[in-house]
């Protein structure tokens, strides 16, 4: 691979990962090899708030050649390797143009770090993996992309030591394994990690007799080996899956009763002449996530998960015998705290909380979960799911619930296709706190002002659909509100229905 011209190395990679290690390593091992190399980076921020990025030119040294001028930054187009270290950065490189179908192989994690907006949506904002990869793979000469981090965790080491060994064994740069092995062992801290994660890398992409380390399994939650899937053999198969997945969730997040109730929904549903298929998959995904509602005691049982303590031991990059110290903080507010008591009494706190103006308050708390103390209070706490059916939460969920499904029930007799829309809005009711508060103020709105008069036939048939996805579509682009509320009216205008109030004038 040795040319007159450089071969051109660009590493994409997040604060925090390590990509300045692996340049360095790269670098000292280009030099072993007798190598010309030059080495520069772009730092950034934190991880998603700015690409922190190392480029590197490599050039053979000769006889009585002068040393050679490089370049000092990546220009598009002329990258010959691209290592990413999350999915979202290769693709981020991709769309800047350093990479090219005629000139660049690209090795890349396809393991994923959401962004701020992903998380933040009010519906699911999560970019889809496979369009991500499938952008990659067009764009490049060669594509190597796999779950490093998954690799890496199963090694117990950090991710930039199995992409050196993915480099090393894709055979991508001018350098040698022995060459890198020596750079890595020249290091002062983790040597013997780093090695074992070297050799994982250089093993899954290496020749084809290299034995690969296995990477773990994913740890089978008791939902899993719980489930039954023969008893969604009612629904179309589309939506028979989902319901699987929905009867799991369920018998993990209560018992196996609550999930039977789950599928009495569905049965009731399904009877509906009707109801096809795209109706029944998307009330069977909504409907398990709503039945899964965020409460305390899903809280306090998610969080002394053992795969949870895996994740944080991995994240605190815990050696095998290292004490990991874990503390959990904990803000509860009045919905939090009341929502678990009884409804009548619940309601009672939560009424005496809004004369006194205590919604917003929350009690600060900070739990040891690694101590006996802190262990004991949670687990107790998540012990306490087998009081949530009788709880205040959990009947304003299930008064929810109930008055979505008369919704889509009846729009099924007018329009089916404004009955899928209907069960879409559930997209809107999620989380807790402010959030959930949000969701319900708008869900309630699209209720009052679209839904019940378009099932009263005050809305044309063909625009009572586009009416409720337009909603839809507003709110969860504006959380507010505002957009939402200008949507309804200009609906309400065609139809040459009486405007209400506004909304914020609605609920002073």
């Amino acid at each position: 691979m040795l040319r007159d011209e450089p071969t051109r190395l660009l590493i994409a990679a997040m604060g925090g990962e390590g990509g300045g290690v692996l340049a360095g390593w790269i670098t000292q091992a280009a030099l072993a090899e007798g190598l010309w190399v030059q080495r520069t980076s772009v730092p950034g921020v934190a991880q998603r708030t700015g690409a922190t990025t190392y480029y590197l030119e490599f050039l053979p040294r000769r006889d009585g050649a002068a040393q050679p001028v490089m370049a000092l930054n990546p220009s598009p187009g002329r990258v010959d390797v691209l290592v990413a270290t999350e999915l979202l950065e290769a693709a981020r490189m991709v769309q800047a143009g350093y990479v090219t179908p005629e000139r660049t192989c690209l090795i890349g994690a396809t393991h994923r770090v959401f962004t701020v907006d992903e998380k933040s949506a009010m519906a699911d904002g999560r970019l889809e993996d496979a369009a991500l990869i499938a952008q990659c793979r067009g764009f490049a000469r060669r594509a190597v992309l796999d779950d490093l981090g998954a690799l890496a965790a199963a090694q117990g080491c950090h991710l930039n030591a199995v992409l050196m060994g993915a480099i090393v064994g894709a055979g991508v740069l001018p350098i040698g394994a022995e060459s890198c092995r020596a750079a890595i062992r020249s290091g002062a801290r983790a040597v013997e990690v780093n090695l074992r994660g070297f050799e994982a890398g250089l093993a899954h992409f290496g020749a084809p007799d290299a034995a690969a380390p296995p990477v773990a399994a994913r740890e089978a939650a008791p939902a899993d080996r719980a489930a039954d899937p023969a008893a969604t053999g009612f629904l179309p198969p589309e939506a028979g899956e989902l319901a699987a997945e929905g009867v799991r969730r369920l018998t993990d997040y209560q018992d196996a009763g609550y999930a039977e109730t789950y599928l009495a929904h569905l049965r009731a549903l399904a009877a509906h002449p009707a109801a096809d298929a795209a109706v029944l998959a998307a009330v069977a995904r909504h409907l398990a996530i709503r039945m899964s509602y965020e409460d305390t005691f899903r809280v306090a049982q998610l969080k002394l998960r053992e795969s949870r303590l895996d994740k944080v031991r991995g994240e605190a990059r815990a050696r095998p015998g290292d004490l990991v110290d874990v503390t959990e903080y904990l803000k509860p507010g009045p919905e939090e705290i009341f929502g678990m008591f009884p409804p009548r009494l619940g309601g009672w706190f939560m009424q005496l909380c809004e004369r006194r103006g205590w919604q917003g308050k929350s009690i600060p708390m900070k739990l040891r979960t690694t101590r006996f103390s802190g262990f004991i209070r949670l687990r107790a706490l998540g012990a306490l799911r087998r009081w949530r059916p009788r709880s205040l939460r959990h009947a304003q969920e299930m008064a929810w619930v109930a008055q979505w499904l008369d919704r889509i029930a009846r729009a099924l007799e007018r329009d089916p296709k404004a009955a899928i829309e209907i069960a879409e809005c559930a997209r809107l009711v999620r989380g807790y706190g402010a959030t959930l508060k949000r969701g319900l103020r708008n869900w309630d709105l699209i209720d009052a002002r679209l839904i019940e008069p378009g099932l009263t036939g005050d809305y044309a048939s063909t625009d009572f659909a586009d009416a409720v996805l337009q909603a839809r579509l507003a709110a969860l682009k504006d959380p507010d509100g505002t957009a939402l509320d200008d949507m309804i009216a200009a609906f309400e205008a065609a139809a040459g229905i009486d405007a209400a109030p506004r909304w914020d004038a609605a609920v002073a």
